[in-house]
């Protein structure tokens, strides 16, 4: 098991954001985190990689805990992570952004970590604009920016916090085909947080709903989209 998450629970004073969730992720798979806005999604994100500690709980990741790590030290266990606002550099190129990852991330040194960054711009088809700023990109390109920084980390596991916010169509093709070239190419796990139900389901191998903060169904998209909670809860009606 690469990341085990258990009866993880999180309160802000007297506001309970995550009660008593558990979850196991395997080597390879990509999990979607699915749930209504203020279900504790990013919140959960926040505790894996050590913004915030749990009050309860245990998270585990290749055995070993994560609790009490500061956020640098959880990237260099091997996961990196995006964000759901853009959290960018922007006055810097795009290959300087992407070398940020190489370099801090679980790189195996700074003499390597040039070639890592530019494989990972062509992996995400952005090496014709590498020497451009960030702050210049169109917003779809800076979403891809910020996965190709977490890659180029070389993480066992990327978290991303809806990659396809604000995209049209279009775009949200081309970064359903960039996660799934993550898995593929590069062989990292996958934790996707996002609102796209249908991408979700047409991409993931299993998928983790939450609710109030507790989880209320776990499953392959196929018995998520028929489970009647979730539908009550967040989806409206059963997806076709």
């Amino acid at each position: 098991m690469l990341l085990e998450v258990a009866n993880l629970t999180k309160r802000f004073g007297g506001l309970q954001v995550l009660d008593d969730v558990s979850f196991a992720l395997h080597e390879g798979e990509i999990l979607g985190l699915i749930g209504p806005n203020g279900a504790g999604k990013s919140t959960l994100f926040n505790l894996i990689t050590g913004v915030y500690r749990p009050n309860e709980g245990q998270i585990r990741f290749q055995g070993k805990s994560l609790v009490n790590l500061k956020p640098h030290r959880v990237c260099r266990r091997g996961i990196a992570r995006t964000f759901q606002l853009v959290k960018i550099f922007p006055s810097m190129t795009v290959l300087e952004n992407v070398l940020a990852g190489a370099v801090y991330g679980r790189s195996s040194g700074r003499k390597n970590a040039l070639a890592e960054a530019r494989g990972c711009l062509e992996i995400l088809n952005l090496a014709e604009v590498s020497d451009t700023p960030a702050a210049h990109l169109t917003y779809s390109d800076r979403r891809l920016v910020e996965i190709a920084r977490a890659i180029a980390a070389k993480p066992r596991l990327a978290l991303l916090d809806e990659p396809l916010a604000g995209l049209n169509p279009a775009e949200t093709e081309k970064i359903m085909g960039v996660i799934k070239d993550i898995r593929s190419l590069r062989g990292i796990s996958i934790i996707w947080i996002e609102h796209k139900i249908d991408a979700v389901f047409n991409v993931c191998d299993r998928i983790v709903v939450l609710d109030y903060g507790r989880k209320i169904a776990e499953g392959q998209p196929r018995e998520i989209a028929a489970h009647q909670k979730v539908v009550e809860a967040y989806l409206g009606e059963p997806l076709a």
